[in-house]
């Protein structure tokens, strides 16, 4: 098996055809088609499954697209990862975003890209944390930002921000305010008809090890993992969310919400830029990691992003 072999599989899978990756490698159907079948007996084990409408992996041939294209992106990036930063950045950079972090991150880390680097392409992808951790880790993307560090084998992780978990609701719930203050104690916040993530969310699991240093159980009035189906519930009245101040901060500033600090115990979340350390880190995403650094903590300092900024120390000095 050699490159040639791998860009030509990776070819047809994408096309869906021998046809059209034929027409688009300018090779002839008939030796595309020997080249896959050659794979094929070399591995012992059929890569695509061939129909009427085209052709698509099976589980095998989804595993080698996954080897493949890792390579061939690498192999691509040789030259300029040898000749170091004094090259422009080019190619491809798959960087991973939680869905809340992406409203604020990706629009302008792209832009910044874009007239900073013009030969890289960024690829966002969304999700939540602990699926990007997942894809970090096999390599299905370059660069994340993550909540969860419970794992970090494998991954160097810089933290960013810490944001504040607050509660909020409608300013006058059912008809009277029933927390005066600022703040509320989580103790008290478990008796509400609470809207929150299901369990297995990364904040739902932030939120019941809080609970849990006071022996408080947490009993929801309903579970949805979708921030902004949260906001809409509490907005109608039908009970308090739990959510990072910097997902409700539009609307508590259009007075649409009011919003309380948890105290005893406070809840806070870390945000990390993380990569793998057990794959080179090439020059085009060591740029936009260090691109997103600096945007992130633009963010914060321009209170787009309420939080609180990591030292300085925690800068990864991915690329000048």
């Amino acid at each position: 098996m050699d490159l040639r072999q791998l860009r030509y599989f990776v070819q047809v899978v994408e096309s869906g055809s021998f046809s059209k990756a034929a027409a688009q490698l300018h090779v002839a159907q008939p030796a595309l088609s020997q080249h896959v079948r050659h794979m094929e007996e070399e591995l012992g084990t059929t890569l695509l499954h061939r129909g009427t409408h085209g052709v698509s992996p099976t589980e095998a041939g989804g595993r080698l697209m996954h080897h493949a294209r890792r390579i061939l992106a690498e192999f691509a990036e040789i030259p300029d990862s040898v000749r170091g930063e004094a090259v422009a950045p080019r190619g491809e950079v798959r960087f991973g975003l939680p869905g809340t972090v992406s409203e604020l991150l990706a629009a302008p880390l792209i832009e910044a890209a874009r007239e900073r680097y013009p030969q890289v392409r960024i690829r966002v992808v969304e999700a939540m944390s602990g699926y990007i951790l997942d894809w970090l880790k096999r390599g299905d993307i370059d660069l994340a930002m993550i909540y969860n560090t419970s794992s970090p084998k494998g991954l160097a992780v810089h933290h960013a921000l810490s944001e504040e978990i607050c509660l909020f609701a409608v300013p006058s719930f059912g008809g009277k305010d029933d927390i005066h203050g600022e703040a509320v104690r989580l103790e008290d916040a478990a008796t509400l008809p609470l809207l929150v993530p299901g369990p297995g969310h990364g904040l739902r699991e932030l939120i019941e090890e809080a609970a849990r240093t006071i022996r408080v159980p947490i009993m929801p009035a309903v579970e949805i993992d979708s921030y902004s189906q949260i906001k809409k519930l509490a907005e109608r009245g039908l009970g308090w969310g739990i959510l990072p101040r910097m997902a409700v901060q539009r609307e508590a500033e259009a007075g649409i919400f009011r919003v309380w600090r948890i105290e005893e115990p406070k809840i806070t979340r870390k945000v990390y830029l993380a990569y793998s350390t057990e794959r080179p880190l090439l020059n085009a995403p060591r740029a936009v990691g260090q691109l997103a650094w600096y945007i992130v903590r633009g963010l914060v300092q321009d209170s787009t992003w309420t939080a609180k900024l990591s030292d300085d120390n925690q800068n990864p000095k991915l690329f000048s």
